[in-house]
């Protein structure tokens, strides 16, 4: 899968909770099978509306073993998100879903304070190695914090062309 070949409509995976906010696993497990069936294009887990912040490492392998199994066994594409505010804890998500080889990871950038072109570059460039070969794609939040720009791309896809 190359980046042209993301488009067409990826269904994402909401996170059905019990009453004291753990995952209800076996809804998950409905959930994943009903996208399935829907005509979508992919699906991918831990977007904006997954609570991707709030996922413990259990929690995190086991919603992407599971889609993983499934997407695979029904030969639908997956993207699984590896995106989190603070910049280690995203590297360890992207190593954690490199292993289970989506189609492309999903990134965000940390952006707890304002980056300058050269730390975009510099923390896209290492998000890529630490991927070790996947494919990814960043999103980008609706609401940068203090002071970042939508402008950070600028640069990406001559400079650190993964």
């Amino acid at each position: 899968m190359g980046p042209t070949d993301l488009r067409g409509v990826w269904a994402t995976v909401l996170l059905p909770l019990e009453a004291n906010d753990d995952i209800d696993f076996g809804r998950l497990e409905a959930e994943v099978d009903v996208l399935l069936t829907t005509g979508v294009h992919g699906i991918y887990t831990n977007g904006s509306a997954g609570e991707f912040h709030t996922l413990g490492d259990a929690e995190y392998d086991r919603l992407h073993d599971l889609v993983a199994t499934r997407c695979r066994a029904a030969g639908m594409p997956f993207q699984l998100g590896a995106g989190h505010p603070g910049g280690h804890r995203s590297l360890e998500l992207i190593r954690r879903a490199a292993a289970l080889e989506p189609d492309a990871i999903q990134v965000v950038l940390p952006d707890w304070l304002p980056l300058t072109t050269e730390e975009v570059l510099a923390a896209v460039d290492r998000m890529a190695r630490v991927a070790d070969g996947s494919r990814w794609c960043s999103t980008t939040r609706p609401a940068p914090r203090r002071g970042s720009t939508r402008r950070r791309s600028s640069g990406w896809p001559t400079r650190c062309p993964h």
